[in-house]
């Protein structure tokens, strides 16, 4: 259908939508859009389309997709007063953190203060770290970005550097995300950066919450934070902040009146979308375990100790598929549909002297995992679809082509369509 949009109106697209421009400019966080060019307009995002002058449009809806036209500005006021007191800082390098809760507006924020950046001539760098609603890489990453020219959704950003976490809830995982932010920033330092924008992630209600992001704000140690103030529940970590006497400068930006809030299950059909992307035109790859490292959810090396294994089936029997004396601990492999009995776990320890993991054969399949080099950069991601103990094989479905090192694993499992099964439980 089309729709002429009159100077000064705002067309609201609410995805999954594409948007063709007719005649006329329109303008979305500070970005420009032409005459002759298109728009899509993924599930789950509301992009706002200024007209700069008069203009004509096709938009092409998808399911559940809408769209409404304003008559306001959608740039709130404080968003133009953050930006143009963060660009008019003298320092030659500034970073900015974004800080506020679930659908409050940060990643438009981001994106119109990276434009508004780009505009005055800055070297952008936009960092990801939103585990749960990642834009920069697939979800349970933490992903950097420089950024070239203005843009509307950071989803079409190629990711420059990305960090695997493997989860897509910081809760347990805080030290991880802030070490990873802080190498992630230093990384957009060296590639050249001098304006660093991190958006976050929107857990900020409770007490470890408020721990987590001010210690956030203390190791990364932007010149900025902002924080998009919707209600009460940011004020304890502005109050933090604004105590500690640090020397870093508190903007408050107001929560946009017309922000989409997003259910549970959008936002994982969001994450889904992104697994997908990341795993397009994958293809099984065997390799051998004696040629990498493997890590995380689940540590194993492919080497079974014979004698330890006789050791184990006095005490477990049949149940043993494989096992392995790891450094730290010995991991168990049990046939499918069986466990270790308080007893069993009990004389392992007493027998071992050691702290044993079990799993069980087929625990693997599906885990998301990260494919790295031999200088522990990620290359992609992949899923588990086996582990072949008499081989000694590990089978992931992925579409990096390149020498693997190691092979970091997660706690999200995947469907073989790529949907989101579960986020598990770290073996123990």
């Amino acid at each position: 259908m089309k729709q002429n949009v009159e100077r000064g109106k705002t067309i609201l697209i609410d995805g999954p939508a594409c948007v063709a421009l007719y005649s006329g400019t329109l303008r979305a966080f500070g970005a420009q859009i032409k005459a002759g060019e298109h728009l899509i307009v993924r599930m789950g995002r509301r992009i706002p389309l200024e007209a700069i002058e008069d203009s004509q449009v096709e938009i092409l809806l998808g399911n559940f997709a809408s769209y409404s036209v304003i008559e306001e500005d959608p740039i709130p006021p404080s968003w133009k007063n953050a930006a143009e007191k963060i660009l008019s800082s003298s320092d030659g390098r500034i970073g900015v953190t974004v800080l506020g809760g679930i659908d409050s507006g940060k990643t438009s924020f981001c994106i119109y203060l990276a434009n508004m950046a780009l505009n005055s001539g800055r070297r952008v760098a936009l960092i990801d770290g939103d585990l749960g609603q990642s834009d920069i890489g697939p979800p349970g990453t933490l992903g950097l970005s420089i950024v070239r020219r203005p843009f509307v959704d950071p989803f079409n950003l190629n990711p420059d550097h990305m960090i695997f976490i493997g989860v897509t809830n910081p809760y347990n995982v805080t030290e991880q995300v802030i070490n990873g932010l802080v190498k992630l920033r230093d990384k957009a330092l060296s590639m050249g950066s001098d304006f660093i924008i991190i958006n976050t992630d929107g857990w900020i209600e409770g007490f470890e919450a408020i721990s987590y992001k001010c210690n956030l704000i203390k190791n990364l140690e932007p010149k900025f934070t902002v924080i998009m103030w919707d209600n009460e529940d940011i004020k304890p970590i502005m109050d933090l902040l604004t105590s500690a006497g640090t020397k870093i400068e508190i903007l408050a930006a107001d929560v946009p009146k017309n922000i989409r809030k997003r259910d549970r299950e959008t936002r994982k059909a969001i994450r889904e979308t992104l697994y997908k992307k990341y795993l397009r035109n994958g293809k099984v790859r065997s390799i051998p375990l004696s040629w990498i490292k493997v890590n995380g959810n689940i540590e194993i090396r492919g080497k079974m100790d014979q004698a330890l294994k006789k050791k184990i089936e006095e005490i477990v029997g049949s149940k043993l598929v494989y096992c392995e004396n790891l450094q730290n601990h010995i991991i168990l492999v049990l046939r499918e549909g069986t466990s270790l009995s308080n007893e069993e776990r009990a004389k392992l320890t007493a027998e071992l002297n050691k702290p044993v993991k079990a799993m069980c054969k087929g625990d693997e399949k599906g885990l998301i995992v990260a494919l790295e080099n031999d200088e522990g950069e990620m290359l992609g991601i992949g899923t588990i679809c086996g582990i072949d103990f008499e081989r000694g094989t590990l089978k992931i479905y992925t579409n990096v082509e390149e020498s693997v090192s190691s092979v970091h694993v997660g706690q999200i499992r995947l469907d073989e369509k790529g949907n989101e099964i579960e986020v598990v439980r770290r073996n123990t």
